[in-house]
């Protein structure tokens, strides 16, 4: 009866651990089989919108205004990262990210 409580723990930890994996571009890259110089252009795509977002965020501004502004910042990058990776692949990289739903 120990061991298979220590069978279960293990498992259990195992499988809570693995579903805390990060989502990143590089495990997205290898996924959908992108080239090294798309993945080049979308990390600074990414970084460039990630450096914006954290500007709008150090200005403390309203919720709702701080919001619109991501949203346009998000709006602005989705072609030029569409630009780079074609229609299909945006459908993959747009569903890669997606949140689940719980």
């Amino acid at each position: 009866m120990k061991k298979l409580l220590v069978v279960f723990v293990a498992l259990f930890m195992s499988v809570a651990i693995n579903a805390q994996a990060k989502k990143s571009i590089e495990d997205f890259a290898e996924k959908a089989g992108l080239t090294t110089e798309q993945v080049t252009q979308i990390k600074a795509l990414n970084k460039e919108k990630v450096a914006a977002i954290k500007a709008i965020k150090a200005e403390k501004l309203d919720k709702m205004v701080a919001k619109e502004k991501i949203k346009a910042i998000n709006k602005a990058t989705a072609p030029k990262i569409r630009k780079v990776l074609g229609k299909e692949k945006m459908k993959e990289y747009a569903a890669y990210w997606k949140k689940a739903k719980k």
